[in-house]
């Protein structure tokens, strides 16, 4: 499928229990570097293009990531759970301490990170190998799954659509809504909640 400049991506989110499985089995075929991809993007929420554009200086063995992102030209700062960081830096050693320098998401043969292209193919590898129940998968997919993660964490508040508009920088909460999966869920509660 070609894609068009400005078309929207598709791509659903994940749920928590699923994610964790998919970065489990990585983890378990010690396929690290995309174990590093899924857990960088969910962690980050951040775009695929700024994902794929950190290198390990960026958040390695830091509380805290600051980042302008490629498409809104807006600086983020993300902080990071002790975990995560404790995470980041396991996955760090167990590609062998990498220059801190390199992308993160680095093409050995090319020395530039992995083109979007190539990272959504892995992934729809990885959907199909790990049987994750998910329609449309792609680099995206994390991104979302983050903002259905809070949304559901912080019992579905309308303080955590709030946040979550924030944080993807939507122009409305019914943007959230719709990004995350939540407009089609109301709308299809309207018409269960007919009973005969």
């Amino acid at each position: 499928m070609t894609r068009i400049k400005g078309q929207l991506t598709t791509a659903d989110y994940l749920p928590i229990e699923e994610f964790n499985k998919l970065t489990e089995s990585l983890h378990h075929d010690r396929l690290f570097l995309w174990e590093l991809y899924c857990r960088l993007s969910f962690c980050t929420a951040l775009r695929a293009s700024d994902v794929r554009d950190l290198k390990w200086k960026d958040f390695l063995n830091k509380n805290k990531l600051v980042r302008t992102e490629i498409k809104t030209r807006k600086t983020r700062e993300i902080t990071f759970h002790p975990s995560v960081q404790e995470k980041l830096s396991e996955l760090y050693e167990l590609l062998e301490n990498p220059d801190v320098n390199n992308y993160a998401i680095l093409n050995p043969i090319t020395g530039k990170a992995y083109s979007l292209e190539y990272i959504n193919r892995k992934l729809k590898t990885f959907r199909v190998k790990y049987r994750l129940p998910i329609k449309s998968f792609s680099s995206h997919t994390f991104r979302k799954t983050f903002g259905r993660y809070v949304y559901e964490k912080n019992n579905k508040s309308a303080e955590s659509l709030i946040l979550l508009s924030t944080i993807f920088r939507h122009s409305s909460i019914e943007t959230t809504k719709v990004y995350i999966g939540l407009r089609q869920e109301e709308i299809n509660g309207v018409y269960n909640s007919i009973q005969f």
